[in-house]
């Protein structure tokens, strides 16, 4: 049956372009070490997510090693807890999951309670398809730039 598996999982896999590997947290989650703005950094897989969200530290970093961020709106949005909390939106230059596959230009929110750095819909849905394998943990896609 391994090998079946095995064979099958190849196939599939044929139907994508990139594979990303996915390191798991010790939570079960999956992560990704992406760079965003010119700043690498590891991001929580998050289906859930609407936007990507990063922390206000690595905002920080991000703004000062790149000119290039605008500001484009402000939102409210509701976190996990089911609280809501007003963030700030920005349009940053690239999100690069490495592997040859950068996602260009990506709006981002800015969380600034801390807390994790999210991958979230709003760039996985610029790959149109994308799947998560456990083993190995890695994330396929394609329609990289």
């Amino acid at each position: 049956c391994g090998t079946i598996a095995a064979e099958v999982s190849s196939e599939f896999m044929s139907f994508f372009s990139h594979s990303i590997p996915l390191h798991e947290t010790s939570a079960g989650s999956f992560s990704v070490v992406a760079t965003l703005g010119g700043v690498e950094g590891e991001f929580l897989l998050d289906t859930g997510a609407s936007l990507v969200t990063v922390n206000a530290e690595v905002f920080k970093q991000i703004r000062r090693n790149n000119d290039k961020v605008v500001k484009v709106r402000q939102v409210g949005a509701r976190l996990a807890s089911g609280k809501v909390q007003i963030m700030d939106i920005y349009q940053v230059e690239s999100l690069d999951l490495g592997y040859g596959c950068d996602l260009g230009p990506v709006e981002v929110a800015v969380s600034n309670r801390g807390g994790r750095n999210l991958l979230g819909m709003s760039a996985l849905n610029r790959v149109s398809t994308f799947a998560v394998t456990a083993t190995p943990p890695s994330l396929a896609l394609s329609n990289c730039l």
